[in-house]
């Protein structure tokens, strides 16, 4: 038997609905001439003192932007949310991606539910603390790296790393590569979650998650914050923070001394292109950020670094050679333990097919296929 969701009240529905409308910015006015309602006829619907037809329950998933199960559920506040559409309205951040990011979250929290998953662990939270300098940027990356039992090691999967040991749910969407970098919200009923621009290649996606994560454990006092392109030279201090805080968080200074010294001979003290794509392959980051690293621990001249960024060296031939053009597949949509959860529900007969389509964000023919593929597989 598959589980089934009882009727909801009139007063969840509305709560939801109210929720969904403010999320979106509409007043009361707004909402109810896109419906073609009375004001007071939206505002009683909204306080649970008149149902919702399916007829307009439908209409009111098209105007907000949600399947309508959204409306159907027992939803709680998501502060966070609420704010991370604003900051992504400022950025010309499209809603329908925030509002899909946010699904994403509902979904896997409530697979936990499902399931009766144990708890998943929690970020520290070191907002409290207020210092945001550059030289605690190190400090905390340096503390979180020997809470993590990384030592010196480069990290091989950050998205593995983060959802496991903290709790980090993280998703990645396709947004314009030249706009959009991440996004990160946290709040009570999801816990801590990550957006990543999908379309941005590996090495920068990489860096952005530990720059997400820096304003996660620093900054959680912001409840949510969207990130465009990132920039090193930019003057925002928490956005110094957290660029500094990912470079030492990837780029730790001990494994980075004991690398270059691999790399520059007594014949040739000075810092190379090729030098610096090897560190970037080393630590699985982009050149851009290794040139910064390196400035910032003050191994590279900026004047220096400079005349290398004028010289375009990841198109280079010399790049292609040493592999920093290898060719990249796209990064799962889906964090492994949301996947693993919602199988698990459908193995257990908790969810139907169609459902677990819906949560992995797949056409239900193409699942199907594979499904019987594998199960032919099986029985030769």
């Amino acid at each position: 038997m598959f589980a089934t969701m009882p009727s909801p009240s009139p007063i969840t529905v509305g709560y939801a609905l109210r929720h969904a409308r403010k999320a979106m910015d509409f007043t009361l006015k707004q909402a109810s001439d896109s419906m073609g309602l009375a004001v007071s006829t939206l505002s009683e619907i909204e306080n649970g003192k008149r149902r919702v037809s399916g007829v307009e329950l439908y209409k009111f998933a098209k105007l907000y932007q949600r399947p309508i199960t959204f409306f159907l559920e027992e939803t709680e506040s998501s502060p966070s949310f609420t704010f991370l559409l604003r900051a992504a309205s400022a950025n010309s951040v499209p809603k329908e991606t925030i509002i899909n990011f946010h699904e994403l979250c509902r979904s896997y929290r409530s697979l936990m539910k499902l399931m009766k998953a144990p708890e998943m662990p929690s970020p520290p939270d070191y907002s409290a603390l207020g210092r945001t300098t550059l030289d605690r940027a190190q400090e905390l990356a340096e503390i979180e790296r020997s809470s993590l039992g990384l030592n010196g090691q480069p990290i091989k999967d950050i998205c593995e790393l983060l959802e496991t040991k903290r709790g980090v749910k993280i998703f990645h969407l396709p947004e314009g590569p030249e706009t959009f970098s991440g996004a990160f919200a946290c709040d009570e009923e999801l816990g801590a979650c990550f957006l990543i621009n999908s379309l941005q290649p590996q090495r920068r996606r990489t860096f952005t998650v530990a720059h997400e994560y820096g304003h996660c454990i620093a900054h959680r006092d912001q409840l949510a914050h969207v990130d465009i392109q990132p920039a090193f030279e930019t003057k925002n201090p928490r956005e110094r923070f957290a660029d500094a805080f990912a470079a030492a968080f990837l780029m730790p200074r001990h494994t980075v001394n004991e690398v270059l010294g691999q790399l520059v001979t007594p014949q040739r003290s000075v810092l190379t292109a090729e030098a610096l794509i090897r560190l970037a392959l080393y630590f699985g980051v982009s050149f851009e950020a290794t040139g910064w690293r390196l400035v910032s621990l003050r191994k590279l001249s900026l004047s220096r670094w400079k005349a290398l960024l004028s010289q375009q060296v990841p198109s280079s031939p010399t790049a292609r050679l040493l592999g920093y053009h290898v060719e990249e597949s796209s990064p799962d949509m889906l964090p492994r333990h949301y996947k693993y959860l919602a199988y698990e529900a459908y193995r257990t007969k908790l969810i139907s097919f169609e459902r677990l389509a819906e949560l992995l964000r797949r056409n239900y023919y193409e699942l199907s296929e594979e499904f019987d593929q594998e199960s032919q597989e099986g029985n030769d």
